[in-house]
């Protein structure tokens, strides 16, 4: 009986608390667990397509053939009218329109480079971990691994699932592939384009999970 009487004596106590609790609290309380959860969730991103969640928009924003041609067109307009030499300047312009704060004035893989590994991007140098959406870096002209990359670009998809040569890329050199932004390329080998070389994949960058940048950013 004393047993009895204490449990609900209990739970009694239990619905008092709540019923001195108003509900707009209960409310407030249970949108902020909510919140938490995705925000918890968005730290933790991980998806077998893409590398990270800023990798996924980049990619998608690449799909579109007029956000290609808007940034293709920005890039030339940045680097005085040309479009050799744009690389940098066209990537940096698609990851300004993906929400990464990055100057105007940045023209070059070493600057590039500095602010990725600043803003906490990872590197990789295992081409078959590549996902659409990452950014790749080439050998320098000497095809040292350790120089200075010539060049730059957005890693679109192999062109053949299961084989690690050929892939979709998009990158500023539009005039060697036919006027094509969004073409293949030989990503793990030296080719020759038009009398333009075309130095192999040397490592790539994804935005470090969890890391943010600033608000709203991933």
């Amino acid at each position: 009986m004393i047993n009895l009487f204490t449990k609900k004596n209990s739970k009694s106590k239990n619905k008092s608390h709540f019923k001195g609790v108003p509900p707009i609290s209960i409310l407030v309380l249970l949108l902020f667990i909510l919140i938490l959860v995705n925000f918890i969730k968005d730290l933790q991103y991980d998806n077998r397509l893409y590398n990270s969640k800023l990798q996924e928009k980049i990619y998608n924003s690449m799909m579109v053939k007029e956000n290609r041609l808007k940034v293709y067109s920005r890039s030339i307009k940045l680097n005085k009218g040309s479009s050799s030499n744009t690389c940098v300047y066209f990537i940096a312009e698609v990851l300004r329109r993906n929400g990464e704060s990055i100057d105007d004035s940045v023209c070059n893989t070493t600057q590039l480079l500095h602010i990725m590994k600043k803003d906490g991007w990872k590197k990789n140098k295992n081409y078959k971990k590549l996902k659409p959406g990452d950014i790749c870096f080439t050998t320098d002209e000497n095809l040292n691994k350790d120089g200075i990359p010539t060049h730059t670009y957005i890693f679109m998809g192999w062109a053949e699932e299961g084989k690690y040569d050929y892939g979709y890329i998009c990158d500023n050199q539009a005039k060697d592939y036919s006027g094509r932004i969004y073409h293949l390329r030989n990503i793990t080998k030296i080719d020759t384009i038009k009398g333009s070389t075309k130095e192999p994949f040397n490592f790539f960058m994804y935005k470090k999970k969890g890391f943010i940048s600033k608000m709203g950013g991933n």
